[in-house]
């Protein structure tokens, strides 16, 4: 049994995975916080599994690193953990401050931050879209009209979950784009931000992600997910399917293409889900996340191939090597879709649940008891109102199986004041 520091945590998915097989492989941790009520649901009066399955919960400062290794100096732990971006460099210090393992490389700057990982990709001679930074709006400006040209996405260089990442075709939409973001000053941990913009040329294809594990100087692929995304202008992910119907030679270029992007960002050691565009031109990344994925991939890769990622990022915080054989589990192809709120306001209804029950090709759901309560307009994956996960055991219609499931998923919002 071992004793883990787990300094902050998503709320969703991974965040709610993780906590229960710690608990399961008979380990205990302290979970680390600065702010308790961010765990809590407004949706459901249950406490947050990072809560609940906690040997201890500790108030302190996360957004300062040197006071944080102050205040837990006086205990002990065996491995320091985090499935929050926001907090894998306070993580990778806690961990080297008191000469403990943690599931991540010793540099993920390059990693975590967008525009350091392009340069990455341009110094090893690895294909990149045109892009450009910007610090000012005449800069951004310059960059659109100029260096790239519309179509093109804005990106901010340092946030996660695809917040705030907007496709722009013209010059207002640049602009309402950019003044979003500098009116964005901290992040949703309240760090503060580096404010500069990436610009980047527009990229058409099927989007898909390669979920790996690097342990050792080696590299092992578990496969490639795909994904599917809200329309415009924002991208939120609404549905992914391991493993996604990407055969022969465009999987092995795509799984070539992010073996060399790791080597470029010296990812050495942890789990990489790495997003990748099928362009006309060849496989493009699109970014690199140094942590398992999120949105329930590792449910989908376990289901398939008996894998457990998360289990893996749990060996890697504990210094130990994971087992990565794949076997057969009877599944061919598992997915998962998100109900996505089509707008902000007050739920009145929501309607169909009693036919998830029903369906056999359904693994599981979850719905939130959303109904008589306010929702926000989604902007990103915070939006999430519940999933449905299926299995398909014969072939790869596991993604059509969760879409046709919920689409029988009606939500009914009640009519805003000046439209009745």
């Amino acid at each position: 049994m071992a004793h883990l520091v787990m300094i902050e945590s998503w709320v969703g998915a991974s965040g709610n995975l993780l906590p229960p097989l710690l608990k399961s492989l008979g380990h205990t941790y302290a979970f680390v916080t600065r702010k308790l009520e961010h765990y809590q649901n407004p949706l459901s009066p249950e406490a947050h599994p990072v809560i609940r399955h906690a040997e201890e919960v500790i108030l302190a400062e996360t957004n300062d690193a040197e006071n944080l290794i102050e205040a837990l100096r006086s205990r002990s732990f065996d491995g320091a953990i985090t499935v929050c971006d926001y907090y894998i460099d306070t993580v990778r210090e806690v961990a080297r401050a008191f000469g403990i393992p943690c599931p991540f490389p010793n540099e993920v700057k390059a990693v975590r931050h967008k525009h350091l990982m392009r340069e990455a990709l341009d110094r090893a001679g690895l294909p990149n879209p045109k892009y450009r930074l910007a610090r000012s709006w005449v800069e951004a400006v310059v960059a659109a009209e100029g260096a790239i040209g519309f179509p093109l996405v804005v990106k901010p260089v340092d946030l996660a979950s695809s917040a705030f990442v907007r496709l722009v075709r013209n010059r207002e939409e640049l602009e309402i784009a950019y003044r979003q973001l500098e009116a964005f000053p901290l992040n949703f941990r309240d760090q503060v931000r580096e404010c500069t913009v990436l610009l980047e040329e527009f990229m058409a294809g099927e989007e898909v992600s390669v979920e790996s594990v690097s342990c050792n100087g080696a590299t092992t692929v578990l496969g490639v997910t795909d994904k599917s995304v809200t329309g415009s202008p924002y991208f939120i992910e609404n549905g992914h399917m391991f493993p996604a119907n990407v055969q022969g030679e465009l999987r092995d270029e795509t799984e070539r293409l992010v073996r060399a992007a790791l080597r470029a960002v010296e990812f050495d050691r942890g789990i990489a889900h790495t997003e990748v565009k099928l362009t006309a031109d060849g496989p493009r990344i699109v970014e690199i996340n140094p942590r398992t994925a999120g949105n329930y991939i590792v449910e989908l890769v376990k289901r398939v191939t008996d894998v457990d990622l998360l289990r893996a990022f749990v060996d890697l915080a504990l210094g130990r090597e994971p087992a990565l054989t794949a076997k057969e589990t009877g599944v061919v192809s598992a997915a998962v879709t998100f109900l996505v709120p089509p707008q902000g306001g007050v739920i009145e209804g929501l309607d169909g649940a009693a036919s998830l029950e029903e369906d056999p090709r359904v693994a599981r759901w979850k719905l939130e008891d959303c109904v008589g309560k306010t929702v926000s307009a989604p902007i990103d994956n915070a939006c999430y109102l519940g999933h449905v996960v299926a299995e398909d055991r014969e072939g790869l219609r596991a993604r059509a199986f969760a879409e046709e499931a919920l689409g029988r998923i009606a939500l009914r919002f009640a009519e805003s004041e000046g439209n009745g």
